[in-house]
């Protein structure tokens, strides 16, 4: 809804902003600190990105009203337009009517039925690569689980012998791609990413490598008709019903891309906060293997029907959810003057807001920086806010591939649980870090085998 200027005061700006920079040093060297201490100024607040103004909102009731009934008004911000450099107009980036007309091509694709039929590669993959993990020595988690998450996903796009090859070079790709991305977001003037630098030079040639491996695998399904099972086979036939027309080939290729960016990292570091949380607390450790034990005897490998059964497995993978959401901090930009709460946001500003400042808020959920899977029981809804919950997005923008992402980490984590003990390394200090992603810097863990 666009509103006339004058009718509401201006946000409150934070304090302690610097001359030139506003608050953008604060923002890289202490941007989760940061975002949560701003919520104790108002629901609304102005942040200065060096010259310029953006707008921090810290209630969630006005989130979703930004995500939800005003989203047409708040097109996506910075991150997503520097993430175009990798995903093209894949649906991550997509915005408007073309986001649409991607969305109903690309959902069915992760409909319930087809989540199910992609267990099984799950299970044999998340099966095959934890077993081969060592156990008496240190393991840094995140890039292993970036590993099997990108194999997870590749395998499930392309079921051919191309796939397989594929692996190796998506697996080099993506950390690179990621960190571009990342790169970029910092630099809203865009200068740096045309610079000369070794980082850009390797992103480039990251790309046309990338694009060279996608591009001969999409022109190999048109030149033989496959007509599979895998994601890339539904993604081919899928057509729109009011143009009966399907995805091009560059269409094709950016929805490979967005789906394998969004995944891999996001599913890898879910399951490095999980496994960190249940390496710090054993109680939580004991109680889910002992489901494991109950619901998959002889500790095999959870079937997909198998998952609703792991109710403790799912609210650790939610409450990890809720601690440490992957994309935390994302930003809007309004396309017209519109009134958020009290408050007005002028038209052409940013808008930033994150996931992992609402979710640790003490008046939407309990004790919110502790690690309680059992919040999310039934009997405790008055120690959680439902509604202010997103750690997969909301509104027309919420990831498709959601369900796909649940059946993956509550697999893997089945798995590890069963058959492997969770030691934290002595005297190691995690913490999470604030980049596109939130990452978890020092996370090794020693993982020796199950004692019978």
């Amino acid at each position: 809804m666009s509103v006339t200027m004058h009718k509401s005061p201006r946000p409150p700006r934070l304090p302690a902003g610097l001359p030139l920079l506003g608050h953008g040093l604060q923002l890289l060297r202490r941007r989760l600190e940061f975002l949560q201490e701003a919520r104790r100024h108002g629901p609304v607040v102005r942040v200065g990105l060096g010259p310029s103004t953006a707008y921090l909102v810290n209630d969630h009731t006005l989130l979703q009203q930004m995500l939800v009934k005003d989203a047409a008004l708040f097109p996506r911000g910075i991150h997503f337009r520097k993430a175009r450099a990798v995903a093209g107009d894949g649906i991550i980036t997509a915005e408007g009517p073309p986001h649409r007309r991607q969305r109903r091509l690309v959902l069915p694709a992760f409909s319930r039925k087809r989540v199910h039929g992609y267990s099984d590669v799950m299970r044999q993959i998340a099966t095959e690569r934890i077993s081969s993990w060592p156990e008496d020595e240190p393991i840094e988690l995140k890039p292993e689980f970036v590993s099997l998450a990108t194999t997870i996903g590749t395998r499930t796009l392309f079921s051919t012998d191309l796939g397989a090859a594929a692996v190796s070079v998506i697996e080099r790709a993506l950390p690179v791609l990621t960190r571009g991305v990342s790169l970029r977001a910092m630099d809203p003037t865009g200068l740096v990413e045309h610079l000369p630098l070794p980082a850009n030079r390797r992103f480039e040639a990251t790309m046309r490598e990338l694009h060279q491996v996608i591009d001969g695998i999409i022109a190999s399904y048109r030149g033989t008709e496959q007509q599979g099972d895998d994601l890339l086979s539904l993604l081919m036939v899928a057509t729109d019903e009011g143009s009966g027309q399907g995805m091009t080939d560059l269409q094709l290729r950016d929805e490979v891309i967005s789906i394998l960016l969004s995944s891999a990292e996001t599913t890898a570091l879910t399951m490095s906060w999980a496994c960190h949380e249940l390496g710090q607390h054993p109680e939580v450790f004991r109680a889910l293997r002992e489901e494991i034990d109950r619901v998959l005897p002889d500790g095999e490998a959870p079937r997909h029907e198998q998952l609703a059964d792991l109710e403790l497995t799912r609210r650790v993978v939610k409450e990890t959810l809720r601690l440490y959401p992957p994309t935390y901090f994302l930003s809007r930009s309004a396309a017209a003057d519109v009134r958020l709460g009290d408050h007005l946001i002028p038209r052409g500003s940013t808008v930033l807001y994150s996931f992992y400042s609402q979710h640790r808020d003490p008046n939407l959920f309990r004790d919110p920086n502790t690690f309680d899977p059992d919040r999310w029981l039934p009997e405790r809804a008055a120690d959680v806010t439902v509604e202010a919950y997103m750690p997969f997005g909301e509104g027309a923008h919420r990831c498709v591939g959601e369900g796909f992402a649940w059946a993956e980490a509550m697999t893997s984590l089945a798995i590890i649980v069963g058959q492997r003990d969770l030691r934290p390394v002595n005297g190691a200090a995690v913490r999470p870090t604030g980049t596109v992603t939130l990452m978890p810097h020092g996370l090794s863990m020693v993982l020796p085998r199950r004692k019978q």
